[in-house]
């Protein structure tokens, strides 16, 4: 009888010690997710920045704005082509698009640049753009680039 009492207290504590570590596996598993969700949201608007900060350094292109059926459009134009890559937002993302800078968007074969509900494009001064998204404010000096 008293070795029925030993065993079923060695399965007992056995089971308490396989419950703790299957939910030290359950509780690591979901801090680890929310550490690379984290990680993923600030990398994304990290690159938003960073994106904005690349295309306005091109030194082959005119770079202006406008205001447009999806709100504030940035606009970045080859070569006095007529044609040059459109930054606008849509559907929570801040899309580009390459096409007739006065022509028709296309936003649903636009490339995803980030996610974003906010894309402002406010003028500073003559020469000076500040771009705001969810990631934070970008500066653009504007120039033109003569032939």
């Amino acid at each position: 009888m008293k070795r029925n009492g030993n065993t079923f207290r060695i399965i007992g504590i056995t089971a308490f010690f396989l419950g703790c570590f299957f939910l030290l596996i359950l509780f690591g598993t979901g801090v680890y997710r929310n550490i690379v969700s984290l990680h993923t949201d600030t990398y994304e608007l990290r690159s938003l920045s960073s994106y904005l900060l690349t295309v306005s350094k091109m030194g082959e292109a005119d770079i202006s704005h406008t205001t447009g059926e999806h709100g504030a459009m940035l606009m970045i134009e080859d070569r006095d082509s007529g044609y040059g890559n459109r930054i606008y937002l849509y559907d929570g993302y801040l899309v580009e698009d390459y096409g007739e800078l006065g022509g028709r968007l296309f936003p649903d074969a636009a490339i995803r640049i980030g996610r974003s509900d906010l894309f402002e494009i406010k003028e500073v001064d003559d020469d000076l753009l500040r771009i705001e998204t969810q990631a934070g404010a970008v500066y653009i000096h504007l120039q033109e680039v003569k032939p």
